[in-house]
């Protein structure tokens, strides 16, 4: 179950201050900051191999339930699916950014409980998401998509 998820946004170049869920909030350039892996799921198509996770763009999905995100979605009924945009392969190389979501996937699939670092992702707020007056998000669908 997700009840040790956090998830809040902050800047990317912004400290981890100590926060309890009741202060989670957007500000400008939102990243979301996953404290625990451990319930999290991800897609079950995501590739079995590094080799084929890169020749397949580097992309899979972490799905989260609705009401544990920090960004409400009034037209999605029970899961928001995180998905990371692709990476096109170039033969017989790779970069760091693979490596690093390779990473994650793995402690995903293997949900490593012991494994308590921290997730950043930072948000693109040009898909699926509008921006009231206010500044608040709304996100119009069930996807978001993270660099």
């Amino acid at each position: 179950m997700l009840n040790k998820f956090v998830a809040l946004t902050i800047l990317g170049s912004t400290q981890i201050p100590s926060l309890s869920a009741e202060q989670i909030q957007f500000i400008e350039g939102p990243t979301i900051y996953i404290s625990e892996t451990n319930g999290l799921k991800v897609n079950q198509d995501a590739h079995t191999t590094f080799e084929s996770f890169v020749r397949n763009w580097s992309q899979f999905e972490i799905l989260i339930d609705k009401n544990l995100f920090p960004i409400k979605a009034p037209n999605c009924k029970q899961t928001i699916q995180l998905r990371f945009k692709g990476i096109e392969p170039i033969k017989n190389e790779t970069n760091q950014v693979q490596k690093s979501r390779w990473e994650l996937l793995e402690r995903l699939r293997t949900n490593n409980i012991e494994d308590t670092t921290p997730v950043f992702l930072k948000i693109d707020t040009r898909h699926y998401i509008n921006r009231s007056a206010n500044g608040k998000y709304t996100l119009e669908y069930c996807n978001v998509f993270v660099e």
